[in-house]
């Protein structure tokens, strides 16, 4: 089982916050390395992505509530859970676990490395999204 664990500061509202990170299309390209595709519906999720020389395909549900956002997936490489949780009002931990298989530790480095660019930005992406959606 590969796990990845971040704390993240962040200076908006945590309600605003966990309101865009539950929208796929704005969390999953940030998380997922190298996502070439991804369709939205309702609470639902599709991706196709590309990692080293292979390419994936994730699908997966999205569940809400009011301190944690859980991602549920499957893919051809194996399945997951991608978790947000509320740890107080200025920090959230984003925790991803996948299963074990080969190719999932081939994406450890990129998903680490998304992981830590999310955390350095995560602020200043939710504000330029909050301004795009207007909230």
């Amino acid at each position: 089982m590969m796990k990845l664990e971040k704390e993240v500061k962040i200076s908006h509202e945590i309600d605003v916050v966990l309101r865009i990170l539950s929208d796929p299309s704005f969390l999953i390209p940030r998380i997922f390395p190298n996502v070439t595709s991804i369709k939205v519906h309702e609470d639902t999720f599709d991706v196709e992505g590309k990692l080293v020389v292979t390419s994936y395909h994730v699908s997966g549900r999205v569940f809400v509530g009011s301190s944690e956002i859980r991602y549920v997936y499957d893919s051809d490489k194996g399945g997951g859970v991608l978790r947000i949780n509320k740890v107080n009002d200025n920090t959230i931990r984003i925790t991803l676990e996948h299963d074990g298989t080969l190719l999932a530790r081939l994406g450890y480095p990129a998903v680490n490395s998304n992981l830590n660019k999310l955390e350095k930005n995560l602020d200043e992406e939710i504000r330029l999204e909050r301004i795009k959606r207007k909230i």
